[in-house]
């Protein structure tokens, strides 16, 4: 199997009153294809990036999306590696609208409207690849900030300004909703409905089983199952 674009995500499940670490790999590109899961837990650094690494090259992807945790940085060349555009839009528009409140509640009227600003230039659309002129711009505005408020303002910017051109800008998908629809459809709906899993090897084959059984587009061959 070959596959553009590769999506990795983590998650847990609750087994025998621990948390079982899952990784899963999905072809983004590919319909949202199963690639593979592999127990093993995101804060175990060094395992999580050989994982990546070897499924990458079994795969020969071009491109690795992930959300924006540090165990996926440095696997492969930085222009290589993709950020999921709605996690990235999600989390950074969450701060703003956060210290949008904070500015309001404490009467700072520039900072609210630099917030509203930022929160604007994330919600546009489309979406420049490259880095706005009225980005850079409310950096240069708390560049020199250091404390209090404005200085959480400066931080926020700055980390925006970081990661804008990190982001996917893939003219087909530029998230990883794929991979996190594949977790939810296979790991989280079972560790809910039921009292989660007994042991390893089941946590791992329950993906595989639940995606066969999907079949594909509508058709399942039972014979992958045996």
């Amino acid at each position: 199997m070959q596959v553009r674009v590769l999506g990795v995500d983590g998650t847990g499940a609750a087994m025998a009153g621990r948390d079982a670490g899952v990784l899963f790999f999905v072809g983004v590109d590919g319909g949202g294809r199963l690639i593979g899961v592999a127990p093993v837990h995101e804060e175990q650094t060094q395992e999580v990036r050989r994982h990546v690494q070897r499924v990458m090259a079994q795969v020969k992807a071009q491109e690795l999306r992930t959300d924006e945790h540090s165990v996926y940085e440095g696997i492969v060349p930085e222009n290589q590696h993709r950020l999921c555009l709605t996690h990235w839009r999600k989390s950074k528009g969450k701060r703003a609208y956060d210290l949008h409140r904070q500015a309001m509640a404490q009467g700072a009227e520039l900072e609210a409207d630099t917030m509203r600003e930022l929160l604007e230039l994330l919600r546009r659309q489309p979406r420049s690849p490259t880095l706005p002129e009225d980005l850079s711009r409310l950096v240069r505005r708390y560049i020199n900030a250091r404390r209090g408020l404005p200085w959480k303002v400066n931080q926020s910017l700055q980390h925006v300004e970081r990661t804008w051109e990190k982001v996917s800008d893939d003219p087909v998908d530029r998230t990883n909703n794929v991979t996190e629809r594949m977790i939810g459809l296979t790991f989280k709906i079972r560790s809910k409905t039921m009292r989660g899993f007994k042991a390893i090897h089941k946590v791992v084959a329950h993906p595989y089983l639940a995606f066969y059984l999907r079949g594909n587009e509508g058709l399942c061959d039972l014979r992958k199952i045996v």
